[in-house]
């Protein structure tokens, strides 16, 4: 007899991408490697006390806490008061996966004044719960900061495209560049980053590059190279052109890769990861940092291949089947 989880996510794909695909695509591993079958719960205000009494006694939940996906405003006070009932009424087992949890900006912005709540909120949460995760060690210590003393299991985020079994050297693939992703950092790559992918272009002898996502705006047309768009493709298509493709590229922040399903795609394919935002130096970002390549003008080429290999071994730590083997641990102790 499988055991049964219910996974509650703000959304569920498509489209795909963010933490549904996440979800889904842990539930097929849960499935498939610890006989852990999934009921998706996408709550609301109204619904969610009669959610989780479907879920029957015994059942553990697992939800994927991304503070914004619940409540506009990042405050989802309903969804930590319905858990504290669920759990005081079921005595359920609950474990928290923290996709985000808490904005910063500037004192003009909503999220400046937010962020108290947020936290207090997080600090709640994390008390409630049996079982804490997170995709960031950034993240791990800012919650252990909040409670001190709590076990976190810190998992990069997996590839929601696939994991090829074998690989191809880079040599033995086509110069192609990749700009793979939603459409929000895949313009704000052409946008801002245009120069670096220019220069990426001309330094590794780029002949085409693949745009790999919904439409939004079209990419900038003064590149160097052709861009053959091909809008959202499914997913093994899109691994198809990953594992034949040289190098890809990236728009989002250097500290925050390891939570980004797009870059774990690149490494899960043996590719050439490539990231130039916001232009980082290695000597002033944190040391846990993946392996990846920025162009840099006037700097030696280093080995690409090593780099490649370096982020698929990197990969390989927190490859799907170690992320089901991790959830089961945590929601079946």
């Amino acid at each position: 007899m499988s055991r049964r989880v219910v996974q509650i996510v703000p959304n569920l794909p498509p489209p795909h991408e963010g933490v549904g695909s996440f979800a889904t695509a842990l539930a097929a591993a849960l499935s498939a490697g610890c006989g852990i079958e999934s009921r998706f719960l996408v709550p609301s205000k109204d619904s969610l006390d009669e959610a989780l009494a479907d879920g029957g006694e015994g059942i553990p939940v697992l939800l994927h806490y991304a503070n914004y996906g619940y409540e506009p405003r990042g405050c989802p006070s309903w969804l930590i008061d319905g858990l504290a009932r669920w759990k005081a009424r079921r005595r359920g087992r609950l474990v928290t996966l923290f996709h985000e949890f808490r904005a910063s900006g500037p004192p003009w912005r909503s999220s400046f004044w937010l962020s108290p709540l947020q936290r207090r909120l997080a600090t709640v949460l994390m008390r409630l719960s049996d079982g804490l995760a997170t995709t960031l060690q950034l993240h791990e210590r800012i919650l252990l900061g909040w409670v001190p003393g709590r076990e976190i299991a810190v998992l990069p985020v997996f590839s929601t495209v696939g994991e090829p079994v074998e690989t191809a050297p880079l040599a033995a693939r086509d110069r192609r560049l990749v700009v793979f992703g939603g459409p929000g950092t895949r313009a704000l790559a052409y946008r801002e980053l245009k120069p670096e992918i220019s220069l990426a272009c001309r330094t590794l002898g780029i002949e085409e590059i693949l745009d790999i996502g919904p439409d939004d705006e079209p990419p900038a047309s003064d590149l160097p190279v052709p861009v053959r768009r091909l809008g959202p493709l499914p997913d093994t298509e899109v691994s198809g052109l990953l594992a034949g493709s040289l190098a890809g590229f990236l728009g989002y922040p250097a500290p925050f890769l390891a939570k980004s399903t797009v870059f774990a795609a690149y490494c899960a394919h043996r590719m050439l990861p490539i990231c130039a935002w916001p232009r980082p130096r290695r000597d002033t970002l944190p040391a846990e940092l993946p392996p990846f390549w920025t162009p840099l003008p006037g700097e030696d080429l280093p080995s690409l291949q090593e780099i490649a290999d370096r982020a698929h071994a990197w990969y390989g730590g927190h490859s799907l089947s170690r992320h089901a083997a991790t959830y089961h641990d945590l929601l079946f102790p």
